[in-house]
């Protein structure tokens, strides 16, 4: 099954930079960081964890993602929620209820370890559509997002 991590310009040339996609830093001590996927090829908003529209994004800071073939080694959203223990459920209310506000959790997966670059199917900046990740390409996205 294939999935996708999909992340902004600056941090998608850092992980290029670094050779993997790095499972973050733990903010607080509520909930484990993970390295976040999608099976929709369609990029949703809450993916980047903001509201801002696709079109938005690409104005602002561009896009990139990370395609990955799932086989049985991500987690998915229900056992990720399920495996934390109970005092940190508490503190998931809000994001329990992402399904009502659209964000189909159902295809979400997330990996706890970190990905190398060398295990992916692909990795593709949007221009004006999904391209391959080369130097051109990430020139043409820098150049479109009027944040960079």
């Amino acid at each position: 099954m294939i999935v996708y991590h999909y992340t902004d310009l600056k941090s998608g040339i850092s992980i290029l930079q670094d050779g993997f996609i790095e499972v973050p830093e733990t903010i607080d001590n509520n909930i484990n960081s993970a390295i976040w996927f999608t099976k929709q090829s369609k990029y949703i908003p809450s993916t980047l964890n903001d509201n801002k529209s696709f079109d938005e994004k690409i104005k602002t800071v561009g896009c990139m993602r990370f395609v990955f073939n799932n086989e049985g080694e991500l987690t998915t959203w229900k056992n990720f929620i399920n495996n934390l223990k109970p005092q940190k459920k508490d503190n998931l209310k809000i994001i329990m209820n992402l399904d009502k506000a659209g964000s189909e959790t159902s295809k979400w997966f997330c990996s706890l370890k970190n990905i190398s670059l060398k295990e992916l199917v692909s990795i593709e900046v949007f221009t004006d559509k999904w391209d391959w990740a080369n130097e051109d390409n990430i020139q043409k996205a820098i150049r479109k997002a009027e944040l960079l």
